[in-house]
């Protein structure tokens, strides 16, 4: 999986608590950075912020379903608004949860998305 987050410490957090479950993660701190990496590697799942600096998450969302359509999405975000769930949720996203991020949540919404 792909964790695309420009908070170091949570984008590392992150990536510990998953590796630790199992998983192979890759992580990168913007849009960008993130489309280049999916040109050169093929993932299942893609954790990230909605609030990046460039193209946003729901923007990356979009941009990553045209050149891989299966690809599941978990979107994260400070800012929760129903507004922005609904977005996320009707670009494609599986799932969409609020900072502070816990654990147990993110490694529970992994498992379920990854198991869809």
């Amino acid at each position: 999986m792909l964790i695309v987050e420009d908070e170091e410490t949570l984008r590392e957090s992150l990536r510990r608590v998953l590796i630790q479950e199992g998983y192979e993660v890759d992580s990168v701190d913007s849009s960008e950075e993130a489309l280049e990496t999916i040109d050169k590697k093929t993932y299942s799942l893609i954790i990230t912020d909605i609030i990046l600096p460039g193209v946003n998450g729901i923007q990356l969302l979009k941009k990553c379903r045209e050149k891989n359509p299966g690809v599941k999405f978990i979107i994260i975000t400070a800012f929760a608004s129903i507004e922005t769930a609904v977005e996320a949720i009707r670009t494609g996203a599986f799932d969409y949860l609020v900072k502070p991020i816990q654990h147990q949540e993110i490694k529970d919404t992994v498992k379920k998305a990854l198991q869809s």
